[in-house]
């Protein structure tokens, strides 16, 4: 499996030109699946809409009924964890505040004021997860290598199952003898 990734100058987008989630879908067994996507995944140079996606998917529900890219776009924008307006192509490199949006919504995170009065985008969903440690410091446009995204993935589900190092000191039991 070879894969190019084109990136040219200017203002366009790097194109993935062979999504993983295509390749990975074919294989019968699920758990098999989804241990190809993400072991995969970390060895691409890129991760594009439809391999961000299908991870999205699989940190949320555990697996992915969509058999392409306009169903898992269809069933994030059903959820409102994508925009509605968003209307990028399935190979096109996924941005951090994609990302960064999905994870806010479906994490439940309420943020700072401006979070608060103007609601949720790209931008300051970066910004909340870059202050809450999930997220490297960067912006809303750059994109991910696979192994970032599976990084950030794995600092998600941490902060979803309420791993220690998110939690508040101040909430935290103290440790007693034998612990």
């Amino acid at each position: 499996m070879i894969l190019i990734s084109v990136g040219v100058t200017g203002c366009a987008s790097t194109v993935v030109k062979e999504p993983l989630t295509p390749i990975v879908t074919k294989i019968d067994d699920p758990l098999s699946a989804e241990l190809e996507f993400w072991n995969g995944l970390t060895t691409r140079p890129v991760v594009c809409n439809d391999d961000a996606f299908h991870g999205l998917l699989l940190f949320l529900d555990d697996k992915d009924p969509n058999s392409d890219y306009a169903g898992r776009l269809a069933a994030l924008k059903s959820r409102k964890l994508i925009p509605a307006d968003f209307n990028r192509p399935g190979n096109e490199a996924v941005y951090r505040g994609t990302v960064a949006y999905a994870l806010l919504q479906s994490l439940h995170i309420h943020g700072g004021w401006v979070l608060t009065l103007f609601g949720p985008s790209p931008r300051y969903a970066v910004r909340e997860l870059m202050d809450l440690n999930l997220f490297p410091r960067s912006s809303p446009e750059q994109t991910f290598s696979g192994s970032e995204f599976v990084g950030i993935i794995g600092r998600a589900e941490d902060y979803h199952d309420g791993e220690s190092a998110f939690i508040p000191a101040t909430t935290l039991r103290p440790l007693t003898p034998g612990d």
